[in-house]
């Protein structure tokens, strides 16, 4: 069975992994990005954030959004999980091999971010004195502050999203550029209900982007330590021509 990737190119991968940790840390730690951001979505007149009712944000962008992406990733484990018998003859047995990563990526992706934010005590925007709420504002990456019950860290709404990033697996080992552009393209749409859940003061940017590191993390273990499941390129080529 054929690697998802060369060596180089996971090599390069890891590095921009680590550098990209080494980022957020610095971002959430050493700047006031993520109280600049919010500062200017919170209205202080009103004595809250700007869009946190509105129905596009608080409606179609989170509720709509998460049940919609549920039922996709639902209507995928349900072909991931077909028997052989029931399965049609367009989905090869190497189809429903990436499917089943996928769809454990996006199940294992959700139950990390669950778990550390019942671990956390870091508190949403809203949540935080400087907006109005009653708990302390703290750094992403610094010391916790003993029974704080905040649990919004890192943020779970945008892992809604964030697992379609794990669909590169489909284009993989035959077609990186286009597994690279699908990977890109999932990680926008989370990061884009990371954004909106922002404009609502349910999170902060460090919020957003530990969640899709977390994703990536997880996908490029995938990517080093399993293989494609397939070792006949050509036919593979074809299957997905």
């Amino acid at each position: 069975m054929e690697r998802w990737l060369a060596n180089t190119r996971l090599g390069w991968l890891w590095s921009l992994l680590g550098a990209s940790a080494l980022g957020i840390v610095a971002l959430a730690n050493y700047t006031t990005l993520d109280l600049t951001l919010a500062d200017r979505m919170f209205d202080a007149s009103r004595g809250q954030f700007t869009y946190q009712h509105v129905f596009f944000y608080d409606t179609v962008m989170h509720d709509y959004a998460r049940q919609l992406f549920t039922v996709v990733w639902l209507m995928l484990l349900v072909l991931a999980l077909l028997p052989q018998q029931l399965r049609p003859s367009w989905l090869l047995a190497t189809h429903q091999y990436r499917l089943r990563w996928v769809t454990l990526l996006a199940v294992t992706h959700s139950g990390l971010v669950s778990w550390l934010k019942h671990q956390m005590p870091h508190a949403c925007p809203w949540d935080v004195t400087r907006y109005g709420g009653s708990l302390p504002w703290f750094p992403a990456f610094a010391a916790h502050i003993p029974n704080m019950a905040g649990h919004c860290f890192p943020a779970g709404h945008a892992s809604s999203g964030l697992w379609l990033s794990a669909l590169c697996l489909c284009w993989l080992p035959h077609a990186p550029r286009k597994a690279l552009a699908v990977a890109i393209a999932g990680l926008a749409v989370g990061l884009l209900l990371g954004w909106c859940q922002q404009m609502r003061g349910a999170h902060f940017l460090s919020h957003t982007l530990t969640s899709a590191w977390l994703m990536c993390a997880l996908l490029l273990c995938v990517l080093s330590f399993s293989r494609s499941g397939y070792a006949n390129r050509s036919y593979l080529k074809d299957s997905y021509a």
